[in-house]
């Protein structure tokens, strides 16, 4: 069914943006919400001036880098000297409010900061992401104004990087079966034990967001903020992995941490809401940064393309490679799109679940195919360390595992065309 036809007055009368709706949805069900694609997203005037000097600053700093990011992706670290370099450029502080110190940068912006570090190494979005996607979204959304005021500015500074603690041994997709657990004391503290696992940030996190179980007439899931220092908390070994190998990912343990009644998260019994919340924020960076890593993907293979010779003439001469670069570059362009309409409705304030899964199922699953076919434009030598294409290919796999699978995405994809959660 095409979009509904009404009299100029009525259009008048209508809000430009229908923000109940969902334009996936309705798109799914044959309706167009054309007033929440047209005119295209744009990026506010405030955040052009700024990206403009975030930009041009990750370029300066990171584009001498690439030996240093071969180099940390082998000994699994980003040195503390480099930690504290991203602190000055103010990347710990994207979207905290201007009050707090931060850059209050919309969703849109933040989009681009993380596509323009992830074009250069996917580990430095990782650890800028981590902290700002889900690892404070927290308290941006659900913080009390004590909560805000105690914490937002040392996270702005960088002085207190972030983590988010879900996932447990026998709790991944499934968040609501963790085992952690708080039992709250006579005085209104609570007493936190348990183990999480695979926590992005978990070596070198100073605040986590933690989910335990609360039993109670309230519900059955509790978020805490919870500051590493305090007795108690302890991290596991740096987890050697596949790819982002440069990102800290640890374990995080508690035993018998007190954390008192004012670091609960949004209400007791309420920590699923909280946890959802942050996740959809978290698909949305993943996003972003697959962005970036398609667009690194096809710079890198066209300069090789035009530089390496073969039969005597550039291998980009040759149609085949000339199809594999197109290809790379529609993926990239789409990506691009799918993610800023996005982070576009969630500036809006609009619906965005189905359209936040949407890009994420895209984006992972078009930066695997452009790493995959980066390696095979660069033939033998893309199959070494030399390239950085051989790093993407590595740090990209885990795109499509975490913050929910594609598996999981197509399930919230799904369930929004039938209305059916496919899980029950």
């Amino acid at each position: 069914m095409s979009a509904t036809t009404e009299t100029p007055a009525a259009a008048d009368a209508r809000p430009r943006l229908l923000l109940r709706e969902s334009i996936a949805k309705n798109l799914i069900l044959g309706e167009i919400v054309e007033e929440n694609l047209f005119p295209y997203p744009a990026i506010r005037s405030r955040d052009r001036e700024v990206l403009g000097q975030i930009v041009e600053a990750i370029d300066a700093f990171l584009a001498d880098k690439a030996a240093d990011f071969r180099r940390w992706d082998r000994e699994g670290a980003q040195p503390a000297e480099f930690i504290q370099s991203l602190r000055e450029l103010g990347l710990f502080s994207l979207i905290i409010p201007e009050e707090f110190g931060g850059l209050a940068l919309s969703n849109a912006a933040y989009a681009r900061v993380l596509a323009q570090t992830s074009s250069y190494d996917s580990s430095v979005s990782l650890t800028i992401g981590a902290h700002s996607s889900i690892g404070m979204k927290g308290i941006l959304l659900f913080g009390t104004p004590e909560q805000k005021q105690r914490y937002l500015s040392r996270l702005a500074t960088g002085e207190l990087i972030a983590a988010f603690c879900l996932t447990e041994s026998g709790a991944g997709s499934d968040a609501a079966s963790i085992r952690t657990a708080a039992k709250r004391n006579d005085d209104g503290s609570w007493i936190l034990n348990g183990e999480k696992i695979w926590i992005t940030n978990g070596g070198i996190a100073d605040l986590c967001t933690v989910f335990a179980r609360t039993d109670g007439p309230e519900g059955k899931i509790t978020a805490f903020l919870v500051e590493t220092a305090w007795p108690g908390v302890t991290r596991g070994h740096h987890e050697d992995k596949m790819g982002i190998r440069a990102s800290s990912t640890a374990s995080v343990s508690f035993a018998d941490v007190r954390v008192p009644a004012e670091n609960v998260l949004g209400e007791v019994g309420k920590g699923f809401k909280v946890a959802m919340t942050a996740l959809d924020s978290g698909r949305y960076s993943v996003a972003s940064g697959c962005v970036g890593i398609c667009r690194g993907c096809v710079e890198e293979s066209t300069r090789y393309a035009t530089e390496r010779e073969q039969f005597g003439q550039p291998i980009a001469a040759f149609q085949l490679v000339q199809e594999m670069l197109a290809e790379m570059k529609l993926r990239e362009d789409a990506s691009r799109m799918l993610t800023w309409r996005a982070g576009w409705l969630k500036d809006q304030g609009a619906p965005n679940t189905t359209e936040t899964s949407i890009a994420k199922l895209f984006s992972t699953e078009a930066a695997q195919w452009c790493a995959n076919t980066a390696i095979q434009v660069h033939g033998g030598a893309g199959y070494v360390d030399d390239h950085p294409v051989e790093r993407w290919f590595r740090d990209v796999r885990v795109t499509t595992l975490y913050e929910g699978t594609s598996q999981i995405q197509k399930l919230i994809i799904g369930r929004a065309e039938t209305g059916i959660n496919a899980l029950v």
